[in-house]
């Protein structure tokens, strides 16, 4: 079975980023080299922001999506969104993208 995985990168904090498309990386190397030197950004967690940037942006063919197949978010969170939260469940909502979320901080709750 072959496999092939394209990623895209959204930093959010008080805005979100798009660091790098789906089809800006085929060399693994170079993507773990841009992953590293991507800064940290503080701020608040614009979980909503990340959201409608990936489903607006990434998962957009000039950008690298493939229209077969399913589009997936892996979502690294601290578990509490602090921006524009009251929008938040109307973008999970409008999303086919399916969200898969990671928690990294005593403070996510299932």
């Amino acid at each position: 079975m072959l496999c092939c995985v394209l990623l895209a990168l959204i930093r959010q904090g008080n805005e979100a980023t798009l660091n790098f498309c789906l089809n800006n990386f085929t060399d693994v190397n170079a993507l773990v080299t841009a992953v590293r030197n991507i800064p940290y950004r503080d701020g608040n967690t614009n979980t909503t922001g990340g959201l409608w940037l990936a489903r607006t942006q990434c998962f957009h063919s000039t950008c690298g999506d493939r229209p077969h197949v399913p589009n997936v978010i892996i979502l690294i969170t601290d578990g509490i969104p602090t921006r524009e939260v009251d929008e938040l469940p109307g973008e999970v909502q409008i999303s086919s993208i399916r969200v898969v979320g990671v928690g990294v901080t005593n403070e996510v709750s299932c």
